[in-house]
């Protein structure tokens, strides 16, 4: 992997995870995928680890200005400790082709679902009080 580029989707990655509160692997897979040309299994696994590291430092700026729910992080985290090895298995078990076409699928539902929020919390917004 080319140290330079792998910096620059981690420093890319790092920004719209502490901007947009996504997880970084929405940035790190596509373009490990189509910079890096890794392939989609590794490419999953590589985000995971790196996205430890984002994930630490975002909580420390996040608890140190008391933005989070410890209760419900602890819940979510445990919940998804447990079910991220059944799916880390079901991501190795699945053809490339159709975990990318899957991975596609997820970030643009996500970002319909993001367009959709805005533009009702902007009607909203433009109503005014009433």
């Amino acid at each position: 992997m080319n140290a330079l580029i792998g910096g620059m989707i981690g420093l890319f990655a790092g920004v719209m995870a502490g901007i947009a509160g996504v997880g970084g692997g929405v940035v790190m897979v596509p373009a490990m995928t189509e910079i890096l040309g890794l392939e989609q299994q590794i490419a999953q696994g590589t985000s995971l680890l790196a996205i430890l590291f984002t994930s630490v430092s975002g909580t420390w700026v996040n608890v140190r200005n008391r933005r989070g729910d410890l209760k419900a992080a602890l819940v979510i985290g445990l919940a998804g400790l447990v079910a991220a090895q059944f799916g880390s298995q079901l991501a190795l078990a699945t053809d490339q082709a159709l975990l990318r076409r899957l991975f596609g699928l997820l970030v643009l539902v996500s970002g319909v679902r993001m367009i959709v929020r805005w533009a009702r919390d902007r009607r909203s917004a433009d109503a005014g009080p009433a």
